[in-house]
């Protein structure tokens, strides 16, 4: 049996024609998964009955980017400017962001994965950035996902601060138009774009949960020591958990 934890992957739904389709996520997570010494498995959509499952099938969660969050499961309506959400993986994240978050399991929420986590402990989001919030920055970058394209802001009294190596501002990736907009009341936020949006989150008495807003999978896969470091720090605490297990 291998030593390495295994870190379940959450994933979308790509169809790319009648002849190719399936569940879908970025290679940099893998990427940074595998580099940073875990074993990375993608968990497809699935029904309750399968998805209460991967809870014991894996020593720690990394919830990826993707779709918009469907609003309904924080009591909004869709805004005009809200793009394609998939209700199923929503119904599926949720379910399994609770019951892992209640077994104990490691999870780390990336772009998406954080807004995800932010509504399973009951916040809300902004729909469309550019629409709801003036002089909001450019948080959908037109450079290549692996550069940095904005500052951020980290609170020195965090839990975060102290897994970036003492960092109080970095440069990042930006590649979202969703973000939160009620933070839930179980987190705190950590870190902040100059425009005031949370690009971070950790649970306020459980170290195991951490939520980022940009990509450091595409910041580690293209070269970041301090966004591997990030990994690294992750497939540790997945580690202790299944060193208890065996």
């Amino acid at each position: 049996m291998s030593d390495r934890p295994i870190v379940g992957v959450t994933c979308g739904f790509m169809k790319k024609n009648d002849f190719v389709q399936g569940p879908y996520t970025h290679e940099d997570y893998v990427k940074s998964l595998i580099s940073a010494g875990a074993v990375p498995i993608i968990l497809p959509i699935a029904p309750d009955n399968v998805t209460e499952n991967y809870e014991g099938l894996c020593d720690g969660f990394l919830f990826s980017g993707g779709s918009d969050v469907d609003p309904r499961f924080y009591g909004e309506s869709p805004s005009p400017q809200i793009y394609a959400f998939d209700t199923e993986r929503d119904a599926s994240e949720l379910l399994l962001m609770r019951r892992v978050i209640a077994a104990g399991k490691p999870v780390f929420g990336i772009c998406r994965g954080l807004q995800v986590m932010n509504v399973a402990f009951g916040g809300t989001l902004i729909q469309d950035l550019p629409s709801e919030m003036k002089q909001a920055l450019q948080h959908t970058q037109k450079v290549p996902r692996t550069k940095t394209s904005h500052s951020v802001r980290v609170l020195e009294d965090s839990r975060l601060f102290t897994l970036l190596n003492g960092r109080k501002t970095l440069y990042v990736n930006s590649l979202h138009h969703q973000a939160i907009k009620t933070l839930a009341a179980e987190l705190r936020a950590v870190a902040f774009a100059p425009d005031g949006i949370i690009e971070a989150a950790e649970h306020v008495n459980n170290d195991r949960i951490l939520g980022i807003q940009w990509h450091p999978e595409s910041m580690a896969a293209g070269g970041d020591a301090l966004m591997n470091h990030l990994f690294r720090c992750f497939v540790e605490k997945c580690a202790r958990i299944k060193e208890k297990t065996v």
